[in-house]
């Protein structure tokens, strides 16, 4: 037989396995073979903790075709294994053989399958995914095809108790295994700071009262070797009897606490429908405000990290981690699940042990770390990493005069709350989802906070400062925290960039791949925003009154909008009434942006709403050569600078803003209106020069809008073609 498991877990299987009465055990990778009586199959199916499946061999033969493999599938008496009216599901792995496509190779188990068992009037057993009477697993290596069938009938990772949705969970044989690999016996204390959706201390709490992994799954009686036609009820009833009879109260202490109040109301289901809610306490806490009760035991938790957390805040969070084990877990052992990056290595602790473990996709270590007590018992001590303090400094020192970091998040906190409570009825009247609630307002807390229908965008503005750069991350990790926690924002919902002075590509510039895409609402319109993959979202809030405006101006006309970005001006104007409209850029990822917040505004029609790849200059050249019809209305928010692959010049808006501004003059009509905008401080518009084609008007008073403090945000001019 053969037993799958996860990468890091073999020789914890092994031992398992040999418990249950296995033998001529052979460890693979995420595989176990074994030797063992039918008690021997069904304890592996029951009492394997970190088991994913368990295979047993119907027959193994030698094949080179397709046609070879499909007459080795007849061989088998199938009607040993299922009746016409039965359900099955057939997977295949294979390597380095004839075959390509694994599904070819199953639809060929099915069709001999099939073929072998239809009756004459057309009666075959029928395929199903889920719940399938058999489930078969064909390994094709080489010229050795091997068919089993899964004695679960399902992955044992499914102990029957997972409730409610959470962010990435944990596997449960997983968790099964990092206890295991660290450890963990009945009656040791067991913490989990950051529980999620509990699987780590629920899984702990059934181990230590005697709950088998399988035991929910054999009451049910449904699934895996339950269906087999060959099944021994009375081997089966003796078993489930005594797995039964083992179930008792635990020792020790089962604590749980998490940030995310959905996950802590998860991980309460779980710990219910798993039988041990009585045993383990699950609280809604920040960890570093959770403190172990009994004098010794095991932290073991999985942060955040990878694609859940961005590397400087994963640092941070690690960072902090340490600083609470060694103020809060003296005399504890910790077993923490990091992903192997350089983000583990800021927890500032020296493992016992670096543990290989997949999770997922994801490399990772588990890191084990003994925390002892010193003797004297105001401080802790443990192994320490050189350079890094653990003396939970951030907190207390004075980063401001006589101001501590927790200073700080108090004012942070209190500015967000008055200012949120005030612009969240105003958005609400205006019907608008997306807007500012903190710009700088603390000079000290150099961010800027965007609220977006429930998720959180922040802008750290370069500044110096006398902090490391782990105190750095660590800072600002507390302030987004802080954010988050005041407004009620999940903290996988929240998003920091870094804003520099910008020198090329600005808007343009991708920061990440995690495509937090959502859409919000802005004056009975929708516009799709990102959160995570560029510097700026999609949306410019500032420009939401000069929107408006234009909104406002565009009944009948036919109107251009330059460096169009994701065309909210050109979703405006059609929302007006414009007859036309045409959005230029060069880039095709925010073209086709454009072109999906046009189409989710019901603006579908290509030959009305025209988006054009080109260069603003080069268009508006080409245009005049060509004679096109004039338009009304000319949008131009203009970034400052910007050099591409694409432009054979690269733009600055101090020097080409004249000459732009003159070429769009000349695709006007007389009277016809031109919003231009800079977000350029020190930006000045060249009068004298364009004096003679427009009538001039800087519009920027009007053009901030209430939630925007900042007036020097950005400058805006209404210019009128002159005739």
């Amino acid at each position: 037989m053969t037993a799958r498991t996860l990468e890091g877990l073999e020789w914890i299987l092994a031992r398992e396995l040999t418990d249950l009465g296995a033998s001529d055990l052979r460890i693979g990778r995420r595989t176990v073979e074994f030797s063992g009586s039918k008690e021997t199959l069904y304890r592996a199916v029951l009492e394997s903790r970190t088991a994913i499946r368990i295979l047993e061999p119907l027959g193994r033969f030698s094949v080179d075709s397709t046609d070879s493999l499909y007459r080795a599938m007849l061989e088998v008496d199938w009607t040993e294994q299922l009746k016409t009216s039965d359900t099955l599901r057939v997977d295949a792995v294979i390597h380095d053989t004839f075959l390509t496509h694994s599904l070819y190779a199953a639809q060929i188990v099915k069709d001999a399958m099939v073929d072998q068992l239809r009756t004459p009037s057309g009666k075959r057993p029928s395929v199903q995914l889920r719940g399938a009477t058999l489930r078969l697993a064909l390994h094709l290596v080489g010229n050795t095809a091997t068919i089993f069938r899964d004695a679960a009938g399902r992955s044992l990772h499914q102990r029957g108790w997972r409730m409610g949705e959470v962010a990435a969970p944990l596997s449960e044989v997983l968790a099964a295994g990092i206890l295991a690999t660290a450890g963990w016996l009945p009656g040791e204390s067991i913490l989990d700071p950051m529980c999620g959706s509990g699987t780590l201390v629920i899984e702990a709490a059934t181990i230590a009262a005697g709950i088998a992994p399988g035991l929910y799954r054999a009451r049910r009686k449904s699934h895996g070797f339950f269906k087999f036609r060959d099944f021994n009820r009375p081997l089966a009833d003796r078993l489930v009897a005594e797995l039964e009879a083992r179930v008792h109260h635990p020792s020790g202490s089962f604590a749980a606490s998490d940030l995310d109040p959905q996950a802590v109301v998860a991980a309460r289901a779980c710990a219910e429908a798993a039988g041990v809610a009585e045993m383990v306490v699950i609280t809604e806490n920040h960890f570093e405000h959770v403190a172990p009760s009994a004098s010794a035991g095991l932290v073991v938790t999985n942060p955040p990290y990878g694609e859940r957390l961005p590397l400087p805040r994963a640092a941070a969070l690690f960072h902090r981690l340490g600083d609470w084990l060694v103020a809060h877990c003296g005399g504890w052992r910790a077993a923490i699940l990091a992903a192997d990056t350089p983000a583990a290595g800021q927890l500032g602790l020296r493992p016992t042990h670096r543990v290989p473990l997949m999770n997922g996709p994801i490399q990772c270590r588990l890191l084990e770390v003994d925390i002892r007590l010193r003797e004297n018992t105001e401080h802790q001590q443990t192994s320490i990493v050189p350079g890094v303090s653990h003396v939970n400094t951030l907190s207390t020192t004075r980063s401001s005069g006589s101001r501590t970091v927790d200073d700080q998040v108090g004012d942070f906190r209190r500015r967000l709350s008055k200012r949120f409570k005030h612009l969240s009825k105003w958005a609400r009247r205006q019907g608008i989802e997306a807007f500012r609630i903190y710009d700088r307002d603390i000079p000290e807390i150099p961010l800027v906070i965007d609220f977006y229908a429930g998720w959180l965008h922040a802008a750290e503005y370069e500044r110096p400062h006398d902090r490391t750069d782990i105190e750095h991350d660590v800072w600002l990790d507390k302030m987004i925290e802080a954010a988050a926690l005041e407004l009620g924002v999940p903290i996988g919902q929240t998003f920091l960039k870094m804003r520099k002075r910008q020198r090329a590509g600005g808007q343009y510039e991708k920061v990440d791949q995690r495509q937090a895409a959502l859409t919000v609402k802005e004056a009975g319109l929708i516009f799709e925003v990102n959160l995570s993959d560029y510097l700026d979202t999609g949306l410019f809030l500032d420009h939401r009154q000069t929107r408006g405006m234009v909104r406002a101006e565009s009944q009948g006309k036919r109107m251009l909008n330059l460096f169009c970005y994701t065309g909210s001006f050109s979703v405006y104007a059609a929302a007006g009434g414009a007859i036309e409209t045409v959005s230029v850029d060069l880039s095709n990822t925010y073209l086709e942006w454009t072109r999906t917040n046009l189409s989710k505004n019901g603006f579908k029609d290509s030959g009305r709403h025209r988006i054009i790849r080109d260069e603003a200059r080069a268009f508006l050249e080409h245009r005049t050569k060509r004679g096109e019809p004039l338009f009304d209305l000319i949008v131009v928010d203009a970034p400052t600078y910007s050099r591409s692959a694409k432009s054979e010049t690269p733009w600055d808006i101090e020097h080409d803003h004249p000459s732009l501004l003159e070429q769009a003059a000349q695709q006007l009509i007389p009277g016809g209106i031109l919003y231009f905008s800079t977000n350029f401080r020190r930006f000045h518009l060249a009068e004298d020069r364009l004096a003679s084609l427009f009538t001039l008007r800087e519009i920027t008073n009007r053009t901030i809008p209430e939630d925007f403090r900042n007036e020097r945000i950005h400058r805006a001019w209404r210019l009128v073609r002159k005739a």
